[in-house]
């Protein structure tokens, strides 16, 4: 392999642990700037977990499929709503990762005295370690897409108080 080649492999590895860390750092800034929000879908994450799993793969299904029909729509317009839908699923998909980031750090700090940022941190960390094993990473990686996006299009849905735990 040639330096070039190295450095490359290298700057891909980097840029690819950068996003991920932007992923954990956007969990955190998300349960400080929507903790209503994060309550609700939190709460329908732990409590409905399969309904959450069949909202998310159906609602993932179609949303793919729509932005397919729109951008290959021959009319511009509907190409932009379909840039739309993407974003907007993308964006339902990274918050529903971030639930089972928060659910997972609060499994592990049990009675400690961590607060919720460190949690959802080390809840980040751990989740993403075990996205990077081969084959039942990705495994575990596409349920925690799909329960988390069922869970965010749940709380979008809702309007209720999560009931205390």
């Amino acid at each position: 392999m040639t330096p070039e080649k190295s450095l490359g492999v290298v700057a891909g590895l980097l840029a690819w642990l950068a996003v991920k860390a932007a992923c954990i750092a956007m969990a955190v800034w998300l349960d400080n700037a929507a903790p209503a929000f994060t309550a609700r879908a939190l709460n329908a994450y732990r409590t409905r977990g399969m309904r959450c799993f069949v909202l998310g793969v159906v609602n993932g299904v179609a949303l793919m499929f729509l932005f397919a029909v729109f951008v290959n729509a021959q009319v511009k317009a509907l190409g932009l709503v379909g840039i739309v839908i993407l974003f907007v699923t993308v964006t339902a998909a990274l918050v529903g990762y971030m639930l089972a980031y928060h659910d997972l750090g609060q499994r592990l700090r049990g009675d400690g005295a961590w607060s919720a940022q460190r949690a959802i941190a080390i809840g980040g960390a751990v989740s993403e370690l075990a996205f990077m094993v081969p084959v039942l990473g990705q495994v575990f990686s596409i349920g925690v897409l799909f329960r988390g996006l069922g869970a965010v299009i749940s709380a979008i849905l809702s309007r209720r108080a999560p009931t205390p735990e």
